[in-house]
């Protein structure tokens, strides 16, 4: 429910009106409005521009229930190293209050004052109000704003407009529910009964509330424990086990979201904090017993569930669900998921992920990744998982792509014209898994590489051009999958002592003529990935 503005706010008749993108109303109430006050952030825009696009939830703030006090330090770092080389200037605070208590305090007028001092060419700076769900039941933003005068600094109600999205509603509505309304329209307040309406992925942490009568009265969402996220404790016993701060500011972009559906769990388990799910599919009865999935979940689109579940481990994770095939993205979108801030993230390190069976998906990450200069992790379970295989690249690490490790494939599928039979069927759901915990060491050492961490940060490095890793999970393999590779390697070993579930980390070399093959189509076979960068006109387009 939305509510319009019921009188106009300013002095001398100028109206003071704050346009805020829907994005970042998204962010705003995925973050301060699903936590109990208070908590918040900075909001910025474009240099030049009137609407505010970027907001950073400060998560390293020093709170309590009635005070809120910016992380300075970090904040500051955030403005001189992200915002400012991009041109986005800061444009205000976003901040809770406890209860229904929604006007700046006389400690938000004196910080107001303060940061107006400090930047003088800042003329206004907003300090729009948030009641939360789990204090009041619903989410409200009361727009104010702190405006320069003869005496300092005066605190002014304003109105709020939710900027237009034109490219994604024609329409021209805020589409929120059954509360549709044209953007630009000038509002007083706004009051959100249901964020889901805005936010779908949403769900409650737990139905937990102080006493049985309150539960009844708010919504569902709003019973949640009434306590404060606290990443700390969440992490509180893997402190040493990665570099949180690493897990945190690496993005995962995930084509294919069925069997890959624990890994991403548990890598948000580790820190992960960022994540893009590209998957078109839904999750159908036959996925319970192959992958992650629930019951609950048949007919919702993988993405969502796995972007939900993400989030109700870590509600400070940033998840962005893409129902769609990977080819129905350009390389521009492409580019903007791998490198652009997700709702003020930023992301220091992005890995594209093949995860998916489809042989033409998994070929264009491996041009996605030489395009753009990025690591890549690929995973397959065999015929009905009777073994694995893990490829990945690291432009300063391995020599040969994806392509070059799997020649042989391409060129049964790509020269031959033959498709994909390979499916789940046959497949116990215990190698999935074990593909899984492979696939999370292996990005373990891609987001830890150069680091001091004492275990990850020389991984990749021990690794090496090692990057075609397989596992046998069948006494047989040599017989039922008619490779012998394992036959090789442990020749001449204690076979009392060998069955199955070993693992070998095969040595690759780029395709060119000094290795005996032609130059790779892909990388150019020059045992340097970065020399592939931007080489594609367009990712879609196989080349041979």
């Amino acid at each position: 429910m939305i509510y319009p503005p019921t009188q106009q706010h300013g002095t001398d008749g100028e109206q003071l009106t704050m346009r805020l993108s829907m994005p970042v109303l998204r962010s705003v109430i995925e973050t301060i409005g699903i936590l109990p006050a208070e908590s918040g952030g900075p909001c910025g825009g474009n240099e030049g521009e009137e609407d505010i696009t970027q907001f950073h939830f400060d998560e390293s703030s020093r709170n309590s229930a009635v005070t809120y006090s910016p992380d300075y330090e970090f904040l500051n770092k955030l403005f001189k190293e992200q915002w400012n080389p991009r041109g986005i200037r800061l444009r205000g605070f976003l901040h809770s209050h406890p209860g229904s208590m929604s006007r700046p305090s006389v400690g938000d007028e004196v910080y107001a004052e303060r940061i107006l001092r400090a930047i003088p060419d800042l003329e206004v700076l907003w300090l729009p109000i948030i009641n939360t769900v789990p204090d009041t039941g619903r989410f409200q933003l009361t727009p104010w704003a702190a405006v320069r005068t003869g005496n300092g600094v005066e605190i002014r109600r304003a109105c709020l407009q939710i900027a237009s999205e034109e490219d994604k509603h024609a329409e021209g509505f805020v589409p929120i529910g059954a509360s549709r309304f044209r953007f630009d329209t000038p509002l007083d307040v706004l009051v959100i009964e249901d964020v889901t309406e805005v936010v779908p992925g949403l769900r409650p942490v737990a139905a937990v509330a102080e006493n049985s009568t309150d539960a009844q009265k708010v919504p569902e969402l709003a019973r949640v424990p009434k306590i404060r996220i606290d990443r700390g404790q969440t992490f509180a016993r893997v402190q040493s086990a990665y570099d949180l701060e690493h897990m945190r500011s690496a993005r995962i972009i995930a084509i294919g979201a069925g069997g890959s559906a624990s890994w991403l769990e548990e890598h948000s388990r580790a820190g992960g904090e960022q994540f893009v799910l590209i998957d078109p599919d839904v999750v159908s009865e036959t996925n319970l017993a192959t992958q992650q999935t629930y019951r609950r979940d048949i007919g919702r689109p993988k993405v969502d569930c796995i972007a939900e579940r993400i989030r109700d481990i870590n509600p400070l994770a940033r998840t962005v669900p893409i129902q769609k095939p990977l080819d129905d993205l350009t390389d521009e979108e492409i580019r903007h998921l791998l490198f652009d801030s997700i709702d003020g993230r930023e992301a220091t390190l992005t890995i594209i992920c093949g995860l998916t069976d489809s042989f033409v998906a998994q070929a264009r990450v491996n041009r996605l990744a030489l395009q753009f200069g990025i690591p890549s992790l690929c995973g397959q379970v065999y015929r009905e998982g009777r073994g694995l295989e893990v490829t990945f690249t690291h432009p300063e690490v391995t020599p040969a792509c994806n392509r070059c490790i799997l020649s042989s494939r391409y060129r049964y599928y790509l020269e031959q014209g033959q498709e994909n039979d390979v499916t789940s069927d046959g497949t116990p759901i215990f190698a999935t898994s074990r593909l899984n915990a492979i696939k999370g060491f292996i990005a373990l050492a891609i987001i830890h590489h150069g680091s001091e961490h004492p275990r990850w940060g020389h991984l990749l490095k021990r690794i090496g051009n090692r990057n075609l890793i397989q596992v046998r999970m069948d006494p047989d393999f040599s017989r039922t999958m008619g490779m012998t590779v394992f036959d090789r390697v442990f020749q001449g070993a204690d076979q009392e002592r060998l069955l199955f579930d070993e693992t070998v980390w095969l040595p690759q070399a780029q395709e060119c003529p000094d290795t005996g093959y032609p130059p790779c189509p892909d990388c150019g076979g020059t045992g340097n990935l970065l020399d592939a960068l931007g080489k594609f006109d367009d990712t879609r387009k196989e080349p041979f």
